[in-house]
C-alpha cells in the first residue's frame, strides 16, 4: 500500500491519499465467491462436483437452462483426453507410439468444436463461444 501511495504522490503532489482504503466492488456480482483463501482441495472438489453434475445431465437430460451460465471447459477436457488415450492404438509397432493418433483425436475434436461454435456465432446464435464449446465438449461423453 506505501508504494502505490508513494507512486501515486509522485504523480499527483496535491492527491490526499491518506483516506484510501476499501474494497474492490463489482455491482451485479456476490461478494461471497471469494476463492482466493481457500484451499486448493475444496476448489477441486468443489470443480469435480461441477463435472459430475454436468456429466450427469448429460447423460439424464432435463431442464438445465441455468447449467449454460456456469460453464467450464474441465469437463470436455477431462473426457477429450480420456477419449484421445483410449482411441491411441496400440500396435505391434515399436516405431509408433501413439502420439500422432493422440493428438489427431485432440485437433479434430477441439477444432471441431470451434467450427461449429463459429458458425453458431455467425448465425446469431445467443450463446457465447465458451458456452458453446462446453456444450460440444460434454456431448462427446455418451461416445
Amino acid at each position: 500500500k506505501q508504494w502505490y501511495q508513494r507512486r501515486v504522490r509522485a504523480s499527483l503532489p496535491s492527491a490526499d491519499l491518506d483516506g484510501i482504503s476499501g474494497n474492490i466492488f463489482v455491482p451485479g456480482s456476490d461478494n461471497n465467491d471469494n476463492t482466493l483463501d481457500e484451499p486448493v482441495s475444496t476448489t477441486l472438489m468443489r470443480d469435480l462436483r461441477a463435472v459430475g453434475s454436468k456429466f450427469y445431465h448429460v447423460l439424464i437430460p432435463r431442464d438445465g437452462s441455468l447449467l449454460l451460465q456456469d460453464w467450464d471447459l474441465w469437463g470436455p477436457l477431462l473426457l477429450c483426453t480420456l477419449l484421445a488415450i483410449l482411441l491411441q492404438g496400440h500396435g505391434g509397432d515399436s516405431d509408433n507410439d501413439g502420439g500422432p493418433q493422440f493428438a489427431q483425436v485432440f485437433v479434430i475434436i477441439w477444432v471441431g468444436a470451434a467450427v461449429v461454435t463459429i458458425n453458431s456465432k455467425l448465425l446469431d446464435g445467443k450463446l457465447s463461444f465458451f458456452q458453446s464449446i462446453c456444450v460440444l465438449g460434454y456431448c462427446v461423453l455418451p461416445l
